[in-house]
């Protein structure tokens, strides 16, 4: 093997390689768009309105780290502990998870008061205070999926991501999409050049003939042409 053949060949295998993470990501991304779209969406479509009282702002942190000989550990702790615990063992050994949550209230349709520990990250209550109103909706067969009011600036995010990871998916497959242009193309194509002569209708045909013996009798020089009587 020549080394023009094998610098094409690593060339080819970079290429495809390239290819492959390209279409995965633009999946991800795409997915990570659509999932979200649809999700919110449909929660609308089936949901109940309501209004709901932001109750309470809640912290809820947990520990991973690994003792000497034992595997690794993830313990739930007070966010103020483990903060202290982390800055005593340093961060390299002790990693601290936080997540945030809102307790609201709210009426279901049939009058009935509930309440719901939602993430603030998707609830977006993270700068109200408490006793703040919001418009959600909640799932009838499952009250504590409450969202809020879905809004053209929390769909547009969803939506961006799904067109970025489209464009992606396609760049990734545009040979593939070429190819398949072209042979449908060529494939119309082939079916017009072989399709069929159809002879026209037997009427037709000897009208024609009757119109063509008819047009040379009567372009034809007469008989008696030049002739002295």
């Amino acid at each position: 093997m020549s080394w023009a053949e094998r610098f094409e060949n690593i060339r080819q295998n970079y290429v495809g390689a390239r290819r492959i993470q390209l279409f995965m990501l633009g999946g991800l991304i795409a997915a990570a768009g659509a999932w979200p779209m649809y999700s919110d969406t449909m929660h609308q479509l089936i949901g109940k309105p309501s209004t709901a009282t932001l109750i309470e702002h809640i912290r809820e942190c947990a520990v991973e780290y690994q003792r000497v000989g034992e595997s690794k550990r993830k313990d739930p702790m007070a966010c103020d502990a483990a903060e202290e615990f982390q800055r005593l063992n340093g961060s390299n050994k002790i990693k601290v998870s936080e997540n945030a949550f809102a307790r609201v209230r709210f009426s279901l349709a049939d009058g009935q008061i509930r309440e719901a520990k939602v993430a603030e990250r998707k609830l977006g209550s993270n700068q109200l205070p408490v006793g703040a109103k919001i418009a959600v909706v909640y799932a009838p067969n499952h009250p504590d999926d409450v969202r809020p009011v879905l809004t053209w600036e929390r769909f547009k995010v969803s939506l961006m991501l799904f067109a970025v990871g489209l464009v992606l998916l396609l760049i990734a497959c545009a040979g593939q999409i070429v190819a398949l242009f072209a042979w449908v193309f060529r494939s119309r194509k082939l079916d017009a050049d072989n399709a069929p002569f159809i002879s026209p209708p037997a009427t037709q045909m000897v009208s024609e003939r009757r119109g063509t013996a008819s047009r040379i009798t009567s372009s034809a020089p007469r008989a008696t042409f030049g002739t002295r009587r």
